[in-house]
């Protein structure tokens, strides 16, 4: 693409810094696109090559002074879309979905292209209404940008989107943090680890009682981690109850504080096996952020998980929503050996090597653009 001239990309992602995908998959796509981003007001990433325009309202206002400093946020990207002169306005999330779609539908004349990344393809506990809604932004997109074959599906079951406004690029592994990690222990616990934003889906509860179900040899050569914040407006449930009600708490370490990016390596680097038991899941961050470490996986065997272990080639899959083969998965997990560990993890480094490569997914990233119509 060197006689190409670069492809004018505005995104707008509200999320950081508390994800890093913008960041990681900027750093690869710089070199066919000029991006600028429009996030939050207290983010502090930076990359050189990428403008960052720190000015989405990051809440904390009270509900008169947050209607009031997010409709200057809103006035702010507009201007910006109406005179950036951008080929490519690329969303990547929403503060307010209902709002923002109004406002990209109204200037969508001034861009050339309208793409979103579906990261969910329905947000993780929809509203009513929630899928007319996205079915109807999604069809005015120009281009859908989906992480895995399962979300596409899932997007043309719902909403009949045309095969040629889809494309499927792989969210990459994190490359923030060191891939490798020390090897595990010879003796001593295994140790599970259950990490990120706690919510219904994520079937925490399922775990707890899974791990319940283990015989008292078993819970004394394992320690359960479980990390993240939870929102109890969103998911009320008293998992320290559930522990206690289950006797489990001598293997059990819960907290449900955010786990701060600083300690993110050592979380990842004690962790042994990451356990995934959700329920439904479009694409998973924290699949991926294991994988950056190179730890395996017990995960439901729901579609996404299943193409985004390879069948089970990164770890073990397990029926969703039943405790009793959670159970039995962890059984099995306590049981290998350094043999099967190290074909778990070399299977983990060659998909971070291919197929959840940063550079693949700029690479096809830009090409979907141009693809589109882009210069």
């Amino acid at each position: 693409m060197e006689n190409e001239r670069k492809i004018r990309v505005l995104m707008v992602e509200h999320h950081s810094p508390g994800s890093l995908y913008v960041l990681e998959l900027g750093r690869q796509l710089k070199r066919d696109c000029d991006i600028t981003v429009f996030c939050k007001a207290d983010t502090r990433l930076s990359e050189p090559g990428m403008t960052w325009l720190p000015q989405f309202y990051p809440g904390g206002k009270g509900k008169i002074g947050s209607i009031l400093a997010y409709g200057r946020t809103l006035l702010r990207l507009g201007r910006l879309i109406r005179k950036g002169r951008f080929d490519v306005l690329h969303i990547q999330s929403f503060k307010n979905a209902a709002v923002e779609m109004k406002l990209y539908a109204a200037l969508r004349r001034y861009v050339r292209q309208l793409v979103m990344t579906v990261h969910n393809v329905l947000p993780h506990e929809p509203a009513p209404g929630d899928q007319a809604l996205y079915g109807a932004f999604y069809r005015r997109c120009d281009l859908l940008i989906v992480h895995n074959e399962a979300s596409k599906r899932e997007l043309q079951r719902l909403f009949a989107i045309p095969d040629e406004k889809i494309a499927v690029i792989a969210h990459g592994a994190y490359q923030t943090y060191a891939l490798d990690k020390p090897r595990r222990a010879e003796a001593g616990r295994t140790r599970f680890l259950l990490f990120g934003r706690i919510r219904p889906y994520k079937g925490i509860d399922i775990l707890l009682k899974a791990i319940s179900l283990l015989d008292e040899e078993t819970r004394s050569k394992c320690l359960f981690t479980i990390r993240g914040k939870q929102y109890p407006k969103i998911d009320p449930t008293d998992y320290p109850a559930l522990i206690r009600q289950y006797g489990i708490g001598d293997c059990v370490c819960f907290s449900a504080q955010r786990v701060p990016d600083e300690e993110i390596p050592a979380l990842l680097g004690d962790a042994d096996i990451a356990v995934f038991p959700y329920r439904k899941i479009y694409g998973s961050g924290a699949l991926l952020m294991a994988y950056t470490y190179g730890v395996p996986v017990i995960a439901s065997d729901i579609p996404t998980f299943r193409e985004e272990t390879d069948g089970g080639q990164t770890g073990l899959l397990f029926a969703p929503e039943d405790p009793a083969a959670l159970r039995d998965a962890i059984l099995a997990a306590v049981q290998w050996d350094e043999k099967q560990i190290d074909r778990y993890r070399q299977h983990i480094r060659r998909l971070v090597s291919e197929r959840y490569s940063w550079n693949e997914s700029a690479r096809k990233t830009a090409e979907a653009y141009r693809k589109a119509g882009t210069p």
